[in-house]
């Protein structure tokens, strides 16, 4: 590393080729997710007047990163990026497997997960996760539900 034209000393550091996770609102534990009209999901009062609960049998769109590879090969630098993921990854909301019709690369390090909300869901917070090729994105993310 070199900073103002000081290098350290050289060091290993350790790569992973997935480190999936959720984007969430303000740190979390919210993931960041919209309704498919584009209005924000959350409890009514993450945002007053602009989040609102999902609903069971809803489809939602979540984001996240660190998903691996798509099935169009990234281009390094482009400005636009695109591509499926070439498996759906598993999807759990309150601990049950949420249906996943979409799972691609929408930009750049920007994953956009098309999601149905199980209708068997309590109203209220709920834990969510992704689990994929082994890895699983960070736990205490919760998904607000009220039917």
């Amino acid at each position: 590393v070199t900073n103002n034209g000081t290098t350290s000393a050289s060091f290993t550091v350790q790569t992973q080729t997935l480190s999936p996770s959720f984007f969430v609102f303000d740190g979390g534990p919210y993931v960041a997710a919209v309704h498919l009209n584009g209005s924000l999901i959350g409890p009514t009062n993450l945002y007053p007047g602009a989040t609102t609960p999902a609903k069971a049998g809803e489809i939602v769109v979540l984001f996240a990163n660190g998903f691996g590879q798509t099935n169009v090969t990234v281009i390094s630098g482009s400005s636009t990026q695109s591509g499926t993921l070439p498996s759906l990854p598993l999807i759990q909301i309150g601990g049950v497997t949420a249906s996943v019709p979409f799972a691609g690369l929408v930009a750049p390090g920007e994953f956009q997960f098309n999601v149905v909300i199980p209708a068997s869901l309590a109203n209220g917070d709920q834990p969510i996760t992704a689990t994929y090729a082994g890895a699983s994105t960070q736990t205490g993310s919760l998904i607000t539900i009220h039917n």
